[in-house]
């Protein structure tokens, strides 16, 4: 089992491999041309742009098939003609056939040679469009799958917790009523909205380091050059920029090698739920939404009348939820079949935070257990949600903050010795 569980994080490395290769030979192409350094960054920055329109045009897709489903089970519609019906409803453009041929060539050519690693990363992600997959789950509910089958036949076609309330509301009979509290404050989407405001200080970070890195190289040294003839000594401030980036050239070689080494412990945070749920602050944040979906869908599975080992084992034996959820379900449903109360079994097994222990022990005292699981899970789910908006919107300004100062340092570093060689000739 540890074994299977490892396997989506070996397969990362071996996706983090393949793409510094994959750059280390389009360096050594660029080379000759002279556009290895400025083009590496522009190159990751068209490349990082078109997978995030990518991953966010699926998540619009995701929620836009959400509410078809939703509309469907409401109205007692059959599923899988809503699905045709939606794919016809989509707007397509119908060239003649070798138009589109054509079309299709240039536009992967244009793929090859200006996204590479784009190309790459959906290779790995799946390059099938949306449309297909929406037929796939069509042709799996026609042949006679239960909506959660099909979900889970074709991954890729709805979130987490879509295929969850699906699981849920075929389980319960309350199918409707699972799917219409499924896709709200959904911890993917959270991170898809505030990611651009993290990213935008460190490109801009990363254009003036380009320039600065110029600067030091082709101009410094005319500068030193130049004071030196006239006896003068340099401004402080730019003598100051000087030391720092001797101190720096240092730790040149280190950066590629800290650059992969970040890539890489990101796409793992990203991929494994086990290393997620320990990572500082981002593992606080992703327990909560965790902890809010598990009880939220153990309130709906409480008031369809199933008992409490019984709802807590049907959660383990979910092959939605990651595997360090699942066996943290096991153990307070251990807990729970030995006569140990609710409210310490998901807080030893991590599923419940101490504070709404007490809260969950009443409830269960007076009667409205159900009802409070599904309150408390939708609060925990929208603290998670909240508090990750609310970081984005003071972490950013003070990053933008630091990079202008810095910014504005290397600003004064160079123009210093042109005020001062300015004011030296006039006199």
């Amino acid at each position: 089992m540890r074994v299977r569980a490892a396997l989506p994080t070996l397969g990362v490395f071996a996706q983090i491999i393949g793409g510094v290769i994959l750059f280390v030979l389009l360096e050594w192409v660029s080379i000759p041309v002279g556009i290895a350094g400025p083009g590496s960054l522009l190159f990751f920055v068209i490349n990082g742009w078109a997978l995030y329109a990518f991953f966010r045009y699926r998540e619009g897709r995701q929620d836009e098939l959400y509410q078809v489903l939703l509309a469907a089970v409401e109205r007692e519609v059959p599923l899988a003609p809503a699905l045709r019906s939606y794919l016809r409803d989509q707007p397509r453009l119908r060239p003649a056939r070798g138009v589109r041929l054509a079309a299709r060539a240039g536009i992967g050519l244009i793929y090859m040679l200006f996204l590479p690693l784009y190309v790459y990363c959906r290779l790995w992600i799946g390059w099938r469009s949306f449309d297909r997959y929406v037929a796939d789950l069509a042709d799996q509910l026609e042949a006679g799958e239960s909506l959660s089958g099909a979900l889970m036949a074709v991954p890729g076609v709805a979130c987490r917790e879509v295929r969850l309330a699906a699981e849920v509301g075929e389980a319960t009979g309350a199918l409707g009523a699972c799917l219409a509290g499924a896709n709200r404050e959904r911890w993917s989407a959270a991170w898809l909205e505030v990611a651009p405001r993290l990213l935008y200080p460190f490109l801009v970070l990363l254009f003036v380091s380009a320039i600065t890195t110029f600067l030091m190289i082709a101009i410094v040294p005319k500068f030193k050059r130049i004071f030196a003839e006239f006896g003068e000594h340099l401004p402080v401030t730019t003598t100051v920029l000087i030391d720092a980036w001797t101190a720096a050239e240092e730790f040149l070689p280190l950066v590629p090698v800290a650059a992969l080494l970040g890539v890489a412990a990101v796409s793992v945070v990203g991929v494994n739920a086990g290393v997620r749920w320990y990572t500082p602050l981002i593992g606080r944040l992703y327990r909560w939404g965790v902890q809010g979906e598990i009880l939220r869908t153990l309130g709906r599975l409480l008031a369809a009348g199933q008992t409490v080992p019984q709802a807590l084992g049907f959660l383990a034996r979910s092959d939605v939820l990651p595997g360090v959820v699942r066996r943290r379900l096991n153990r307070a449903s251990g807990a729970v079949e030995g006569g140990e109360p609710l409210n310490d079994a998901l807080a030893r097994a991590g599923l419940l935070p101490e504070p709404m222990s007490p809260l969950v022990r009443t409830s269960e005292r007076v009667g409205t257990l159900p009802w409070a699981l599904v309150e408390l899970g939708d609060h925990l789910a929208g603290r998670a949600f909240r508090v990750v908006r609310r970081l984005s919107l003071v972490v950013a300004p003070v990053l933008v903050v630091v990079v202008g100062s810095l910014v504005g340092f290397i600003a004064l570093g160079m123009f210093l010795p042109l005020i001062q060689l300015l004011t030296r000739l006039s006199e």
